[in-house]
């Protein structure tokens, strides 16, 4: 497996990865506070259609007890959190454009996690729990398997926590007939040898769920700037035949969407709202042509920055009504304590999205899965199938 038969390892300290540039950093008012919607009997009922979720970062999806419980069995706090009510106040964001504390919510948890693979097999079958009880049919997880490497764990190497979640995902899969896999992802500003590892990883490990490499900004913050080595692993990526999803448009702007689409092959970008900042670019690359799949997490676009808090001109509310080629998605529930349903209602109730605009975002996650073509078609058949009135 290229450079990790040879036993090399990438670890990083999380601060380092973490460390935000301050240029990243929006004004924001603490005490302003923007809960996660709550979820009507009625709307419980709306969304009662098959869901499909793309953008989900599987170590921002793990359970608040199963923290606490490894919290205490390995004696390692979370900033002194006992409950799970304490818990959220530490590790939950409801901040409109609280980027920094997002960040920090992973250096609390992360170590509780990292290099168990127990834990991990646990995550991945309790995510895919937690997505059945929303009605979700299949969802992609996507992260970065050198980070949750441990210098206390140096058997671990990165090839094995793929697999942990793979069998974590079997038993929810056989538990419930919910179906998942897995995106592996770069981080940006990590050793020049680590895109191509990823995209080695990627080429070698389909029989372990993975479907596509991913990139994201951290390390040198989040400012989208990808470096040579990342841009050639995509390149090679699109080469071999490994599908691609590209953060972007979420801290940077148009030109860094567009260097992914034409530089990096990218057939979904991670976020993309900025995109709205260059309208010709946006009609050109996401209106006259569809071929391009934008993943959005609203309630996450608004406590990191990326959109202002004006939920009625969200760019969500223009891409329904250009119908253009869009999903929902939640990107980190441990840090924003939200569900598929509870992002679904908020789209529907702050943005102003119908019950159809919605079910027809599932539809576009569907047909924009990176599973073989028979697969999806099952996926989009069965999304076709639950079609509500449109309204």
């Amino acid at each position: 497996m290229g450079g990790m038969m040879s036993g090399e390892r990438i670890f990083s300290d999380s601060k380092a990865i973490h460390n935000l540039d301050k240029q990243m950093l929006h004004n924001h008012d603490p005490s302003l506070s923007v809960p996660t919607p709550v979820v009507s009997r009625e709307m419980n009922e709306q969304l009662n259609f098959p869901k499909i979720e793309l953008h989900l970062h599987l170590d921002g999806s793990v359970r608040f007890e199963t923290l606490l419980e490894l919290s205490r069995q390995k004696d390692i706090p979370l900033a002194n959190a006992t409950t799970v009510e304490e818990l959220k106040k530490v590790l939950v964001t409801h901040e409109p454009a609280n980027l920094s504390k997002v960040l920090e919510a992973f250096e609390i948890f992360l170590p509780v996690i990292r290099g168990d693979l127990a834990a991990m097999e646990r995550i991945a079958f309790e995510l895919g729990e937690d997505q059945h009880n929303n009605g979700v049919i299949y969802f992609e997880a996507r992260y970065s398997p050198h980070l949750l490497l441990s210098h206390d764990h140096p058997e671990v190497n990165a090839s094995h926590i793929v697999a942990a979640v793979k069998k974590g995902f079997d038993k929810a899969e056989k538990a419930y007939g919910i179906k998942a896999r897995s995106i592996l992802c770069c981080i940006r500003g990590l050793d020049k040898k680590f895109p191509q590892l990823i995209l080695d990883l990627a080429t070698e490990l389909p029989q372990l769920g993975v479907v596509a490499i991913d990139v994201a900004g951290s390390a040198h913050g989040a400012d989208e700037q990808y470096e040579p080595e990342v841009v050639a692993a995509f390149q090679e990526a699109y080469r071999r035949g490994i599908h691609r999803t590209v953060h972007a448009g979420e801290s940077g702007g148009p030109k860094e969407v567009l260097r992914a689409i034409e530089d990096m092959h990218a057939e979904r970008i991670g976020h993309g709202y900025r995109v709205m900042r260059d309208e010709q670019m946006y009609i050109d690359n996401f209106v006259t042509k569809q071929n391009v799949h934008l993943e959005a997490c609203p309630y996450s676009s608004v406590m990191t920055g990326a959109v202002p808090l004006d939920w009625p001109n969200h760019p969500i509310a223009r891409w329904a009504k250009d119908d253009i080629n869009f999903s929902v998605s939640r990107d980190d529930p441990t840090c924003f304590d939200n569900t598929m349903k509870s992002e679904l209602t908020l789209v529907h109730d702050q943005i102003g999205l119908t019950v159809h605009q919605l079910w027809k975002a599932q539809l576009n996650a569907a047909r924009s899965t990176f599973l073989p073509e028979a697969e999806k078609a099952e996926l989009v058949k069965r999304v076709e199938a639950a079609e509500p009135p449109k309204n």
